[in-house]
């Protein structure tokens, strides 16, 4: 396909849940994973790696996991809640899909930290700091091949509602014990449109030297 511009990547790459089970040419996925390594990372220290799952049985695999972790977090908890507000509901109904079906994506990546996350907020942020800009890189080099994809946290390492008894996603993948899955990113063909996604008008967020005046 024709390349596409910068702004244009930027602006019409959207989370894009239905995807076609077509396969996915194994060079389109290496440059996938070659654009997630040149992000930024603290330190220099690349502390990222990427499982490319294609295989039939371990995409279900995954697709279980993910299944029984999204049904306990948004359909009965965040969607059972009658105080969730429309805006909220209307994303977490959407997400569902991947809840339901996402076996049927012919590619799910797994975005994962080589090195173990210290439980302490100023830095950890480094670690996520650096495995969320290789992802958005992924994804922005995935719009350049005509394949869309969405950042998935639920069956991850992090995800609330972790299996007890189930195999979690390290033992899916034979993880090392000191590599921790922090994202799946479900790959293919889209079978929507390219658009740009739904966001606040820019102006509501932004403030030029200071909060506000007062």
């Amino acid at each position: 396909m024709p390349d596409i511009t910068v702004h244009e990547a930027i602006f019409t790459t959207r989370a894009m849940r239905h995807l076609k089970s077509d396969p996915v040419p194994k060079a389109d996925l290496e440059y996938l994973i070659e654009a997630a390594t040149m992000a930024p990372s603290a330190g220099n220290l690349q502390m990222w790696a990427f499982v490319v799952v294609t295989d039939a049985g371990q995409r279900q695999r995954i697709a279980d996991l993910h299944r029984e972790i999204g049904n306990k977090y948004i359909r009965d908890t965040i969607l059972a809640d009658p105080e969730t507000d429309d805006d909220r509901r209307r994303v977490y109904t959407r997400a569902m899909h991947n809840v339901e079906n996402l076996n049927e994506a012919p590619v799910i990546i797994v975005a994962c930290l080589t090195m173990p996350c210290p439980d302490v907020a100023g830095i950890a942020s480094g670690f996520f700091g650096s495995i969320f800009p290789a992802a958005q890189n992924l994804l922005l080099a995935a719009r350049s091949r005509g394949l869309g994809g969405v950042l998935i946290t639920l069956g991850s390492d992090y995800a609330p509602f972790l299996p007890e008894q189930n195999p979690g996603i390290g033992e899916i993948l034979n993880l090392p014990t000191d590599v921790k899955a922090v994202a799946l990113i479900p790959v293919g063909y889209p079978k929507g449109v390219w658009d740009r996604p739904w966001r606040e008008p820019w102006q509501d967020c932004v403030h030029w030297d200071q909060w506000s005046d007062s």
